[in-house]
């Protein structure tokens, strides 16, 4: 399957902004299960690309003169094996995706519902896991904030991919399994999720197996895997340092088709 994605994100402030520095993780990497055609990033200014320690495309951005908005701009083709079953990542050490994070530790009651709700160990059980936390937590836009933690959202019983994927990460390491936060994009013919995505990817048996809780999806076929970390603040998009500016609004938008539908310009 071959998609065409166009990632938007606009930001504007109270009065301008004097500086920043803006860190974009927004740049596909070609895997056994996709193959990056073409791909470009812009963002207003002179980007620096480099490696994190995870492996993902990090792209530095530096502004120096005032500004009071800001556009960043992803765009690209990729092609989808639409018979992956799994992702293969030799680079990385699988263990350390076991310990908890920052945002991913299980305080006592969602401990004891990974204890619970995962009774097996392995591909069923992380699947049945999934049924599971969709089931307490309905998804529900516009309920929590991105720094929220896995025991403060499967608290509020409600959210979005970006909740359920690290309560689904807190599940799996609090029984042991290494798991890790994936950001990227998905095709779907639904209006529901039109901006990027979010799911969990669990190791088993020397292969990552991907969880996508929100749409109770288990195989790549659908996902272009943009960046992986131990939570959120290792896999997202965007994030950054300014001096002034006053309040922020920020705004996102995504379009993620199948090229025989789409012209290309």
């Amino acid at each position: 399957m071959l998609l065409m994605i166009n990632h938007q994100t606009s930001y504007g402030y109270d009065f301008p902004v004097q500086g920043r520095i803006q860190y974009l993780r927004m740049t596909p990497r070609t895997r056994h299960h996709q193959q990056v055609l073409d791909w470009q990033v812009s963002a207003g200014g002179d980007l620096v690309h480099q490696t994190d320690g995870f492996g993902n495309v990090l792209s530095c951005l530096t502004l120096n003169q005032p500004h009071q908005t800001l556009l960043i701009q992803a765009q690209g083709r990729i092609r989808i094996d639409a018979q992956a079953d799994y992702v293969r990542d030799e680079q990385l050490n699988p263990l350390l995706f076991q310990a908890p994070s920052e945002l991913t530790h299980a305080d006592d009651a969602l401990w004891d519902f990974a204890h619970t709700a995962l009774k097996r160990c392995d591909r069923a059980g992380l699947v049945a896991l999934a049924g599971a936390i969709l089931e307490h937590m309905p998804y529900t836009p516009q309920s929590t904030a991105v720094g929220d933690s896995a025991s403060q959202t499967f608290a509020l019983g409600r959210g979005v991919c970006q909740d359920h994927t690290p309560v689904k990460l807190a599940c799996a390491r609090a029984r042991g399994l290494p798991a890790r936060y994936v950001s990227g994009y998905l095709y779907t013919d639904s209006d529901e999720h039109l901006a990027s995505h979010a799911w969990a990817e669990v190791y088993l048996e020397g292969k990552w197996y991907c969880f996508d809780v929100s749409n109770q999806l288990f195989s790549p076929v659908q996902h272009v895997q943009v960046a992986v970390g131990r939570d959120y603040l290792d896999a997202a998009p965007s994030r950054g340092m300014r001096q002034g500016g006053g309040e922020e609004t920020m705004q996102a938008t995504v379009q993620v088709r199948c090229e025989s539908a789409a012209s290309v310009g």
